[in-house]
């Protein structure tokens, strides 16, 4: 467990200004601890997703690391403790993500599992916003097997893959097999209201999407059975 112990960094990948601003605007709202604090790590001109976080992991000193999209207004102004609170209570807990399932399917896509867990508010058109719930998080939160990218959380350093995954896709779903080979667990928060709004707009799922998807199950394919 390296790194500054009380400090956060609340790392993005960014290639939009006008919507990060306004990320980091609902970020310095969120309360901090006294004693802790919080530094923004904006990686800009990232050749991939991997690429770009790994190079952020190493230039912080922060023990504590938030991975989030660039398009995410984050909502819930306790997280910060609420995460540190997780992480000190259960040190075997590598990762708390918003969203993801408990079995990994075959297909290797998160969101085909019977089992999902979390709700986020979704934006694609300006001026609407709908929620995306899929099953509701016990209280006491609950173990899963893989967390989506929108925001994740970490207390113990494991690298990216930048040497498989050269896009912008399954970077998530690598981060969470990586971290479960390590034998740390994946965990999810209850939360009373959604933790975020997404600033998604409409994006297609393309030709490299599917590249990523044949990446990762070539890697992880054989380990599916008993996520």
């Amino acid at each position: 467990m390296n790194g500054d112990a009380k400090k956060i960094a609340f790392i993005a990948c960014v290639n939009d200004e006008e919507m990060y601003e306004e990320s980091v605007r609902y970020l310095r709202h969120l309360e901090v601890p006294q004693g802790f604090s919080v530094e923004l790590v904006p990686v800009r001109g990232a050749s991939s997703m991997t690429a770009g976080y790994e190079a952020a992991r190493r230039a912080t000193t922060a023990r504590f690391k938030v991975y989030m999209h660039q398009d995410i207004l984050l909502t819930e102004k306790r997280l910060i403790p609420r995460m540190l609170e997780i992480f000190r209570l259960r040190p075997e807990v590598g990762l708390i993500g918003f969203a993801g399932c408990q079995h990994i399917p075959d297909s290797g896509v998160w969101w085909d599992s019977k089992e999902c867990y979390g709700s986020v508010w979704h934006v694609r058109e300006p001026e609407s916003m709908e929620l995306v719930s899929r099953l509701a998080v016990p209280d006491e939160g609950i173990e899963v097997a893989a967390l989506d990218g929108i925001f994740l959380a970490t207390q113990a350093d494991v690298p990216w893959r930048e040497d498989i995954f050269t896009g912008w896709h399954f970077y998530d779903l690598s981060a969470s097999m990586e971290y479960r080979r390590r034998g740390l667990r994946l965990f999810m928060p209850h939360f009373e209201k959604p933790p975020c709004i997404h600033e998604t707009g409409h994006k297609r799922l393309d030709d490299a999407w599917e590249s990523a998807r044949q990446v990762f199950l070539a890697e992880y394919g054989e380990e599916l059975a008993g996520s």
